[in-house]
């Protein structure tokens, strides 16, 4: 029974560690010439970040994160690690400057956190915090990760190259307070079942049937059912580009995935029926992948885990809704929510093979939007003069502000696209 309960402990440690995967750079595109990034405040940007990230766990149905301030020091340690030895990802090297662990779990224990059993996320190279967040809760595997229902604390550390401000590193380590306060030499036992490998103290033996109720007592405060985009939320990406592991491997640019997670301490078995998104109550959106447990090919969904794929980037400013029938526990159950695509305040040109010349205003901001015509197509190599400001939204999308009149007229080539620009004198009223 001993093996049985530590296989038990294993597989577990195996479920709550399968998040820790860097998050590939959404925001920085290659060969572009970019005025200056700024300079990070780092406290604001933490603190923002703990703020955004609960707005989402609690809109979502989960209890919201406490800072922890061992979590806080490790995730600050690798944040800092990564930009002084100018690398990404989650493991450090021992001959690095700044080591403190191979493993976010090693870091959390150097820095006096009582349990191994944390989560950790990544991302690199994003101006601010929201553009971070944003990139891995479009990253299904990163998102489950934020959405976990075991986790209740975390640390956020946020670091930046001064000498190269586009270079950043946003590091969130996320752990559970009643995981971590069992781990004391009291609950400590000899005999009986027990769960081990889960503590600091290696040493140390927690009884089975404590262990098992702490992890029950930590779903319990949380929903039934978890879905992302959560109900009504608004000013949701459109799109999804990349993460490691790549759920959809073959394509480089995709549509915003949408994502229904169920509580286990509710649900014993869970068979879904039907997950559909719609762009209107009458259109659905056919051209999609639907993953699960079994059809994951990464292997990294959990049991109660569903994700649905848009194969085609959604539309800015579009409101969706999602359907989704199931059967839970022998019951025929169905949620209906909807939510909308970031939107912005002044117009967005599309721009096509056969729509590419537009006239701007000096001194105005502009969105061009590229829509991608392949699975392959996304912004490549930008070459502008200095009479312009350009600033990527994505990697499809541009801001554009044309400072002066030296050229009224341009053209730029972006990879296989070409924007046929006019500038002309905005018009005084």
């Amino acid at each position: 029974m001993k093996n049985i309960v530590q296989r038990t402990i294993l597989a577990l440690l195996t479920l709550l560690s399968i998040y820790l995967y860097i998050l590939s750079d959404t925001s920085r595109v290659e060969n572009v010439i970019i005025k200056e990034a700024p300079l990070i405040d780092i406290p604001i940007e933490e603190n923002k970040s703990l703020s955004y990230l609960n707005e989402i766990r609690v809109h979502s149905g989960l209890v919201p994160f406490k800072l922890n301030s061992k979590l806080q020091q490790a995730s600050k340690n690798h944040a800092k690690y990564l930009i002084e030895n100018h690398t990404i990802g989650h493991y450090e090297d021992s001959k690095n400057q700044g080591y403190t662990g191979k493993y976010g779990s090693e870091r959390a224990i150097y820095s006096g956190y009582r349990t191994s059993m944390i989560i950790e996320n990544i991302s690199n190279n994003n101006p601010n915090y929201k553009e971070s967040i944003d990139g891995l809760m479009g990253a299904i595997y990163h998102r489950f990760g934020f959405l976990d229902f075991h986790t209740d604390e975390i640390g956020i550390g946020i670091w930046q190259n001064r000498d190269d401000k586009l270079e950043t590193a946003f590091v969130y380590d996320m752990g559970s307070s009643n995981l971590e306060a069992i781990c004391q030499d009291k609950n400590s036992i000899t005999s009986g079942e027990y769960a081990e490998g889960i503590c600091a103290n290696k040493s140390l033996k927690i009884r089975a049937s404590l262990f098992n109720r702490v992890l029950n007592k930590n779903r319990l405060r949380n929903s039934r059912v978890v879905t992302y985009p959560y109900s009504n939320q608004v000013d949701v990406p459109p799109v999804f580009y990349e993460e490691l592991p790549d759920p959809l491997p073959d394509y480089s640019v995709s549509g915003f995935p949408i994502s229904i997670s169920f509580n286990e301490s509710y649900f014993k078995k869970i068979e879904m029926i039907s997950f559909k998104l719609f762009e209107s109550q009458k259109k659905e959106i056919k051209d999609v992948i639907i993953y699960d447990y079994n059809t994951d090919p990464n292997k990294r969904l959990k049991k109660f885990e569903f994700a649905l794929f848009p194969l085609r980037r959604l539309l800015w400013g579009q409101e969706y809704i999602v359907k989704v029938k199931y059967i839970a526990d022998g019951k025929l159950e169905s949620r209906v929510w909807r939510f909308k695509t970031r939107e912005f305040k002044r117009p967005i040109y599309r721009v096509t093979k056969n729509t590419n010349s537009f006239t701007i205003n000096v001194g105005e901001s502009n969105i061009f939007y590229f829509p991608p015509t392949s699975k392959r197509d996304i912004l490549t190599t930008l070459k502008y003069p200095a009479s312009l400001d350009i600033s990527f939204i994505d990697k499809n999308t541009i801001e554009l502000v044309a400072n002066s009149l030296k050229y009224n007229k341009l053209t730029l080539k972006i990879g296989d696209h070409k924007l046929n620009l006019k500038i002309k004198a905005k018009k005084v009223k």
